[in-house]
């Protein structure tokens, strides 16, 4: 840890002192000041990564302590260093006055002025003619807390010998134990007759056109006697006149643009009571300054309204200003080279940020602003995951987005059977799991705000698999020759099922389709008698049901064969759909292998 300037410092009070406590060894450390005695700082701290500064602009007699900066790393370690802060004040030399105007045989009174010193105590001050003492004095008792000036006086008669002599005020401030300069200080003025002011210039350092942020000094250089009162003032834009100081130097820290201007230096003479001025031109040059970036009638409007943005900058010479609204493509938007950019009826679309751009020879500086346009919900749209068609016991996901400023509410309805639509969620996101016909039906996304509404749907489908099925052989699965067998499948799907019955032989299959689930076997015979598959299915899944049925009755010749006379109980289910086989038996091939058409409607004879 380190502490500059060291662990003491003298300073002079209205001067400007910066101590600076440093760290090293810790990534974030935490500073804090105090004085020894928990007084008040007297000073500005600003803290930095490693390291914290306590300035003290001006320095005053407040500032005597001993100051003490705390660094923390972490929770628990901790260091401190202290610096002892101690004062002086001997600004400038002494002021010899000579009173009234010299004139031979008439007596004069000579005063030494020392301004603003302290400690007084330790003064020491000496008034001579030419190299004749004419006064000696010493201030150790002085025992003042602040700043004084301090009056040496001597009166006496002058002769005519003594015009064109010179009077000599020496003032010191030896303090053994302070480390500064000047400690002695000297003036001398001759004895001679009052004039002036006269040939009164002033000098700008470092010129008449400095840069922002510099410092700039202007002293008002005049010859006169006695020692003439000096008066700055500035011209101002609205012709007005604006009084600064009464001091021969006029001092500006950190120049800004405002600083520009005429300046004045007035000089008087009280004892000739003529006055002199001399005048220079100030300007400020620099960067521009972001000096306004305002939306008008406000940064947040409703679509339709008519906005104007405005920027205004500072700087020498006079920037050039871009107004536009930020984009990372190529295309910028609204844009405007001047201090003011129009944007008539304004949709969603204009919202955003935008940038001014002041830019000059010396540099550029940019600013930003954010325009907020409110909208009704636009753009409203349904996805769904997996898909719209689902099967049962699948997790169906509808996500409803929509645009709109502020952000719309967004809440799901679903139309019951009487019409109606009755509200069942309110987020984004609507998630059924292990779905079940009960929940097909048609959803409503509404998204909302107090500018508006707007609403979308979509139609969900539950797929369900053939199930609950039931299959009716009357009069029964034992019959007799010459019977009429009729076998009914009833069945819940989603999409509806198809049926189709074959019966087994050892060397082929016999397939039987159907459409509404009822077949009638006429005129039976033994031939019929076996094993009867009835294979219920739609897109998503099927079910087989076996039926075995046992024909029972007189003999019949071994080579001949009754066909099976198969008839629907629809009169419409003569022309079986070529396309419901065609399904079926895609789907069969594809399960058990290749099947034959003509063999599969085959009949046995």
């Amino acid at each position: 840890m380190e502490i500059i300037p060291a662990s003491r410092i003298v300073a002079q009070i209205g001067d400007t002192l910066i101590l600076t406590c440093n760290t090293t060894g810790c990534a974030s450390p935490s500073f804090s000041w105090r004085t020894q005695m928990d007084n008040p700082l007297g000073g500005t701290v600003n803290n930095h990564r490693t390291y914290s500064t306590l300035t003290m602009n001006p320095v005053s007699i407040a500032n005597s302590h001993d100051y003490l900066c705390t660094v923390f790393c972490g929770k628990k370690e901790k260091k401190e260093k202290s610096i002892k802060v101690e004062l002086y004040s001997f600004p400038s030399d002494p002021v010899i006055e000579i009173s009234p105007s010299l004139a031979a045989g008439q007596p004069v009174t000579v005063t030494c002025k020392i301004p603003d010193v302290y400690p007084s105590e330790y003064l020491e001050v000496l008034l001579k003619k030419e190299e004749h003492v004419l006064q000696e004095k010493y201030f150790h008792e002085d025992d003042s807390a602040n700043t004084e000036t301090k009056i040496v006086t001597y009166s006496f008669n002058p002769t005519v010998e003594d015009i064109g002599k010179e009077i000599t005020c020496v003032a010191k401030l030896p303090i053994v134990s302070m480390d500064f300069e000047p400690k002695e200080r000297v003036t001398s003025q001759k004895l001679n007759a009052n004039f002036g002011p006269q040939n009164t210039i002033i000098t700008a350092s470092p010129g008449n056109s400095p840069m922002e942020g510099d410092p700039l000094k202007l002293t008002c250089v005049t010859e006169s006697n006695p020692p003439p009162q000096i008066v700055w003032r500035k011209h101002l834009a609205d012709e007005s006149i604006e009084h600064l100081i009464e001091n021969n130097v006029l001092s500006i820290p950190h120049a800004h643009f405002t600083d520009s201007g005429l300046y004045i230096c007035e000089v008087i003479n009280l004892v000739t009571n003529k006055t002199e001025k001399a005048t220079v031109d100030i300007v400020i040059q620099g960067a521009p300054n972001i000096a306004e970036l305002s939306i008008e009638p406000s940064t947040t409007v409703q679509e339709g309204e008519n906005v104007t943005i405005q920027c205004s900058a500072e700087s020498n010479p006079p920037p050039k200003i871009i107004l536009r609204r930020k984009s990372d493509s190529a295309d910028m938007g609204p844009y405007s080279e001047g201090r003011i950019l129009l944007l008539p009826s304004v949709t969603f679309l204009n919202g955003g940020d935008y940038e001014c751009v002041a830019e000059n020879k010396f540099g550029k500086s940019k600013s930003e602003i954010t325009f907020n346009v409110e909208y009704g919900p636009k753009n409203t749209m349904i996805s769904v995951i997996p898909a719209a068609a689902v099967k049962e016991g699948e997790t169906v996901t509808m996500k409803c987005t929509s645009s709109g400023n502020p952000a719309p509410v967004i809440s799901w309805k679903k139309k019951k059977a009487n019409g109606e639509s009755e509200k069942i969620f309110q987020d984004e996101t609507l998630t059924i799991q292990n779905i079940k016909s009960q929940d097909q039906g048609l959803y409503e996304c509404e998204a909302y705000n107090q500018f508006g509404k707007e609403e979308k749907a979509v139609k969900l489908l539950v797929q369900v698999p053939p199930q609950n099925i039931t299959v009716l052989v009357y009069p029964s699965e034992n019959v007799k020759e010459g019977e009429n067998v009729t076998i009914t499948c009833s069945t819940y799907s989603n999409p509806p099922s198809q049926m189709v019955l074959k019966k087994v032989h050892q060397e082929k299959e016999i397939i039987l389709p159907s459409v509404n689930g009822t077949f009638i076997l006429y005129n039976v015979t033994k031939n019929d008698t076996g094993r009867y598959l009835l294979d219920v299915f739609n897109e998503v899944g099927n079910n087989i049901k076996v039926i075995e049925i046992a024909v029972v009755g007189r003999l019949e010749k071994t080579d001949l064969m009754i066909p099976v006379i198969i008839a629907f109980s629809c009169v419409t289910a003569i022309a079986v759909p070529v396309a419901a086989i065609l399904i079926y038996l895609s789907r069969k091939a594809k399960i058990n292998g290749s099947y034959s058409l003509v063999k599969a409607l085959r009949l046995k004879v």
